[in-house]
Formats: structure tokens, C-alpha cells, sequence
């Protein structure tokens, strides 16, 4: 195996055992939150750990794809992470005392749109790229950063 296919594997390392992670915790028959400390405590769990697989699906999309194309890496976060997370709710209705539940979904897909974020902004932060939204008498080329 040549060392570029060795860099693109280790870098899914990471991200696949968090998919587990989140299948393992999800196989966990009658799951319950822990004492909730406020109303939609459940949820922003789910937040904060679909922010998680996010990130490190960003690390594993940029450290696999050619350069040309590290740019899309946040629409194929999104798309997979949206995929993970229908696809563990689906799941959840074969675990006994588990259900499939609509709005942890979309709490779902919550965290993957803040964490796909973060991680392009910290991508594009990395690579010495600007943040800022384009706005009246900015050039095309300052759009695309050249």
C-alpha cells in the first residue's frame, strides 16, 4: 500500500469509530437521557453529537479528497451526515424500548450544519483564506481569494 493510500485511510479512522460510537450507544436497549436539566436537554444532546461526527467527518473528507475538490467537503459532510443520522433513527426501531424519533433528526441534522460549518470556516482559516461574505466593491478575484 502506497503511503498517499495509507494518509487517505488513517484519516477515516477517526470518523468511523464515532459512526460506531453513535450505533453503539444507539443499540442500547431502553436508553434513556440521564436527569434532564432543562426541557430539550435530549436534544441538544443530539446536537452536540452530530456536531461531533461533523467534525470529524470534515478531517476525514479533507484528508481523503484530491486538493481540486477539498472545497466540497462540507456539502459531502452534510449529505453523509444527514444520511448517518436518518439511518441511526431508522436503526433505533429494531433496538427494544427505542423509537424512531422525527425531531432528533432534525437535531440531528442541527449539529451537522454547525459542525460542517465550523469545520469549513476552520479549513478555510487554515489555508490562510479570508471569512468574510462578499459584499459591494469586493473584486472577483478577492471573491475567489486570488
Amino acid at each position: 500500500m502506497t503511503p498517499e493510500a495509507e494518509r487517505k485511510i488513517a484519516a477515516w479512522i477517526p470518523a468511523i469509530a464515532y459512526i460506531g460510537l453513535i450505533f453503539g450507544v444507539s443499540s442500547i436497549a431502553g436508553l434513556s437521557p440521564p436527569v434532564p436539566t432543562f426541557k430539550l436537554f435530549d436534544k441538544a444532546a443530539h446536537v452536540v453529537e452530530f456536531t461531533g461526527l461533523a467534525l470529524f467527518l470534515t478531517v476525514a473528507f479533507r484528508g481523503s479528497l484530491p486538493a481540486a475538490r477539498r472545497g466540497a467537503a462540507a456539502l459531502f459532510v452534510v449529505a453523509l451526515g444527514l444520511a448517518i443520522g436518518v439511518l441511526d433513527e431508522v436503526y433505533q426501531l429494531s433496538v427494544p424500548g427505542r423509537s424512531l424519533e422525527f425531531l432528533d433528526w432534525v437535531a440531528d441534522a442541527v449539529g451537522v450544519l454547525i459542525g460542517a460549518t465550523a469545520g469549513a470556516l476552520h479549513g478555510r482559516l487554515a489555508a490562510g483564506g479570508r471569512v468574510r461574505a462578499p459584499g459591494p466593491g469586493v473584486t472577483d478575484n478577492e471573491r475567489r481569494g486570488t
